[in-house]
């Protein structure tokens, strides 16, 4: 079969990048004037007032991209351009020492690229950081080592701060979200994958330098609210229960509590209080456990009330929450019945069932109906 390579070809070298947004082109922009500026204050300051000979090195150009076009990226975090930087630094200074002019740009950027790596602090400006001094010997004679070191610790240090008090009035996240606990998604709208899990994914498809576990964990639950809240858009949990309150009194006798999971057919129960309000749930598996112990005594065996058979449901939803985030919980916790409360009443259970009735039959339609 003839494949055409041209649409292909095209694919290929098309740009990769949608076309930005107004107010992020201008936010990247705004944002490194001010980092560039920043540098270039603290060059003008320490020249006039402190004495220390600091210069502006083009490799800032690079990390200013980084720190407030992509403030999101891996690469891009205060560890990776600080560490990423100055570590490459070091490597073009110990090229230089090492090896003649002409070899020492290639040991300089090769030992640049294992340095960040090891570290942890991958920065693509590091690369021209490092090929940069192994490009000028005559700034390791003039500056010294150390101070070409200083200095680039200094400027990328003065850059990030830069970031950092830009993007608090931004709108962008910086330094990047590192605790999927803390800054993923709301408990509701997360998958049951945790931060290591997302990790170890982006590292199976090679994206981990260009994408955070938070991120990543933001993206998929951003995708299922759009696959998922659609069908449910405006409904909540009170409005998919089931229309039979399938609960007893503290007081019911082992007849009624299983008269009325005979006739409902599931697998719980809720027991109820006078004011209304859930006191527990009787399962199944509780009333086998009475029965098969009661069978073995015999005579002495006394029938417990519902009071005695109790549990805390491990979860309940409020009428009030969205279906959409009930559904969530429900798959990632493995739930069939969920008790559901309005202000601490119980209204009803939420079901598995009852949840793809809701998916195909659209709330306004039932109540029609």
């Amino acid at each position: 079969m003839h494949i055409d390579p041209k649409p292909t070809f095209r694919t290929a070298f098309a740009p990769a990048l949608p076309w930005p947004q107004p107010t992020e082109a201008f936010l990247a922009m705004a944002g490194g004037a001010v980092g560039i500026g920043a540098c270039a204050l603290m060059v003008w300051l320490m020249h006039a007032y402190g004495g220390l000979p600091l210069f502006l090195m083009a490799p800032l150009g690079a990390s200013a991209v980084l720190v407030f076009a992509v403030p999101n990226s891996p690469l891009a975090q205060p560890w990776s351009a600080i560490l990423g930087n100055t570590l490459s630094a070091v490597c073009g200074v110990v090229a230089l020492a090492l090896l003649p002019l002409e070899t020492a740009p290639v040991l300089a950027v090769a030992l640049a690229f294992a340095a960040m790596m090891l570290g942890r602090a991958l920065h693509p400006p590091g690369g021209a950081v490092a090929l940069l001094i192994g490009l000028s010997p005559d700034l390791l004679t003039e500056t010294g080592a150390l101070m070409i070191v200083f200095n680039t610790a200094v400027m990328t240090s003065v850059l990030v701060a830069s970031g950092l008090v830009f993007h608090r009035f931004s709108g962008r996240k910086y330094p990047f979200r590192t605790s999927l606990s803390q800054s993923g998604p709301p408990p509701t709208r997360r998958l049951g994958l945790t931060e290591e899990n997302l990790s170890d994914l982006l590292s199976k498809f090679h994206q981990s330098t260009n994408l955070g576990a938070v991120d990543l964990a933001r993206l998929v639950a951003a995708v299922e609210a759009e696959l998922i809240q659609p069908p449910f858009e405006g409904v909540t949990c009170a409005d998919a229960i089931a229309l039979e309150h399938l609960h007893v009194a503290p007081d019911a006798s082992l007849q009624e509590i299983l008269s009325k999971l005979q006739q409902s057919e599931t697998s719980k129960v809720a027991v109820v209080n006078a004011d209304g309000h859930l006191a527990g749930l009787i399962n199944q598996r509780d009333l086998l456990r009475v029965l098969s112990n009661g069978s073995g005594d015999g005579s002495n065996f006394t029938p417990p009330l519902a009071r005695d058979l109790l549990h805390a449901p491990v979860t309940s939803f409020d009428g009030t929450l969205p279906l959409g985030d009930a559904l969530h919980v429900m798959v990632r916790d493995n739930l069939d019945h969920v008790p559901v409360c309005q202000e601490g009443v119980f209204e009803g259970f939420l079901t598995r069932s009852l949840l793809l009735e809701a998916l195909v039959w659209p709330a306004t339609d039932r109540k029609a109906a």
